[in-house]
């Protein structure tokens, strides 16, 4: 226990002084992204594609300001606040809401769009990500749920449920059909990275909001997902399992659990018996069954199996979570420089015990994801401190 308490002082030690959050007590969010741009072929694609940075000597700050990520880093630091005794953490989460809220305009609040949050402060037209909303939804309603103070103060309950809804209206619009940049939801819903976290959002929703539409569509691309789990890689399994698992604590229901642990035994089945690690797969980033990805696989393949135990009990799930824990604790940064110091980069290379495995615009071992990588795995050391899951919350 120590030892996770150790690696969470790192983390939030990266998240104050790493550069991702200026000033450091969260008042104006937090970065995407560290970017290592020493030796890395994809940065001018990144700087291209991303166009709001600082740069520094070897690294860059890709500075936009994203609600998934900040709305993660929240949830990490009001949970930090208790995990570690730590009221300074407790008011970083509060800053963050407050940047989200009241000074960020990621919210759309105008009845011309879905009540749903915008990529970036840095886009030129709104655009609504299913995967980035979904976080977003769920955080709110269990941020809320956490500090009811909060909820009252920013209406986060009420703009979880109205998000619900559109997307949810989006969802069943949209699933079925081939991936159109014109569609107001974006995201290609035959991929759970986009289709299962939806549903994980829909399924807290629902214990607020009976929507009928939350459990229609939630069936339907269950039903889906068991027809067309040979075509996915290891990268979708754990976001098909959070999906699952949080369908099944609310509804209850045999189809919700047999997905669950088709793909929790699919991450089993594909996880080295000695290092922990699962295939990199995901088309983002580079590929190879040395490469631990901690972008789109490890991050949430250990939250998925933690789900997995506290749903079903079975040791099997549990020796998964702990292989995968294991690696994440052994592989944490410890660079001195203060924009390593700390993180998860993005790949780590198992062949030659170092960071590294490639870089792709997004992916690979030069982007240090502050949302999607740190925060994740900060959650997941957490619930183990507290004997929860997200299942819990």
């Amino acid at each position: 226990m120590n030892r996770l308490k150790e690696s969470l002082q790192k983390t939030e030690k990266w998240f104050r002084e790493s550069g991702v959050m200026i000033p450091s007590d969260g008042s104006w969010g937090v970065a995407e992204r560290v970017l290592v741009t020493e030796n890395n072929p994809a940065m001018e694609k990144v700087y291209a594609s991303f166009p709001a940075w600082t740069e520094h000597d070897g690294y860059s700050i890709i500075e936009q300001r994203r609600a998934d990520c900040c709305f993660e880093a929240a949830f990490m630091f009001q949970q930090m606040a208790v995990a570690l005794n730590d009221p300074e953490a407790e008011k970083t989460a509060y800053n963050l809401l407050d940047f989200l809220y009241r000074r960020s305009g990621l919210l759309s609040r105008k009845g011309d769009h879905p009540s749903g949050w915008t990529w970036s402060h840095i886009s030129e037209r709104r655009l609504f990500w299913f995967d980035d909303n979904a976080w977003v939804c769920i955080l709110q309603l269990m941020i809320g749920h956490a500090n009811p103070g909060w909820d009252c103060e920013f209406g986060m309950t009420e703009w979880a449920i109205k998000l619900a809804d559109d997307m949810a209206v989006g969802f069943k619009a949209q699933f079925g059909k081939e991936y159109d940049p014109a569609f107001i939801w974006h995201g290609d819903l035959k991929l759970p990275h986009w289709g299962s976290l939806p549903l994980m959002a829909f399924a807290r929703a629902w214990e607020v909001n009976q929507n009928p539409l939350y459990r229609e569509v939630a069936d339907t691309y269950h039903r889906y997902l068991l027809e067309c789990h040979l075509t996915l890689t290891t990268s979708e399994f754990g976001y098909a399992v959070l999906g699952a698992t949080m369908a099944h604590k609310v509804f209850h229901d045999g189809l919700s659990l047999e997905v669950a642990t088709l793909f929790a035994d699919k991450i089993l089945d594909r996880m080295d018996p000695k290092t922990g690690c699962i295939p990199a797969e995901h088309h983002e980033a580079p590929s190879g069954t040395h490469l631990a990805d901690t972008i789109y696989t490890l991050n949430w393949a250990i939250l998925a199996l933690q789900n997995m135990f506290a749903a079903t009990g079975q040791a099997k799930y549990r020796e998964g979570f702990d292989k995968l824990q294991a690696l994440l604790l052994k592989i944490q940064d410890h660079t001195p420089q203060k924009h390593l110091f700390g993180c998860w980069r993005g790949m780590y290379d198992l062949n030659v015990g170092a960071w590294g495995g490639g870089d792709c615009y997004e992916g690979g071992a030069g982007s240090i994801y502050t949302g999607w990588t740190n925060a994740p795995i900060a959650w997941a050391f957490i619930n183990e401190l507290n004997h929860k899951s997200l299942l819990d919350y």
